[in-house]
């Protein structure tokens, strides 16, 4: 399933993305807040991609979401990925978007995001939707604002580090877009 706002397309990931997404994993600025890991070498992002889409017991398979590359439409030029992740034993599906940096600050964050909430709750059904954020990870935090979600609480994130879990719910996404 392709997505599409004003700007951009949200699309499956394609074997033709390792590239950017090795490029975004291995920023340290870009990866800082995030808990990943960058890929070892190109070849690991090429696996990443393809098995993204095609493992059957991976996001897309299984709920028929995950996170999608996000390509302006003007140039089709990958600046990153946004999407959804059902995290099923905890019982949440979350909201996440990453960007190359040079991509920052120019809305497309919170552009994807719109339409990732609109996807969730219009598509999926979903009652709520939460987004995990580094307490120091201020622009995540602006994005998660701007997107309508407030701050829930706070918690440590794989139990050492300090992070925000900020929640919309569907009535409150459907207020905001009336």
């Amino acid at each position: 399933m392709i997505l599409e706002t004003e700007r951009l397309y949200l699309r499956p990931f394609q074997e033709k993305d390792a590239p950017f997404l090795f490029d975004l994993n291995s920023d340290e600025e870009v990866m800082r807040y995030t808990g990943d890991h960058a890929f070892e070498h190109l070849e690991a992002a090429r696996k990443f991609a393809v098995d993204y889409v095609t493992n059957s017991q991976g996001q897309c398979a299984l709920y028929h979401m995950g996170r999608k590359a996000v390509i302006r439409k003007a140039d089709g030029v990958f600046l990153g990925w946004s999407g959804l992740k059902n995290h099923k034993e905890e019982d949440f599906v979350d909201i996440g978007y990453r960007f190359l940096k040079k991509y920052w600050g120019k809305g497309y964050a919170t552009e994807s995001g719109l339409e990732v909430l609109r996807h969730g709750f219009q598509d999926h059904g979903l009652n709520q939707l939460v987004a995990h954020v580094h307490e120091l990870n201020y622009g995540s935090q602006v994005v998660a604002k701007k997107l309508g979600m407030h701050l829930e609480h706070r918690f440590l994130w794989d139990r050492r580090e300090p992070a925000r879990q900020y929640k919309i719910t569907r009535e409150t996404y459907l207020n905001n877009s009336n």
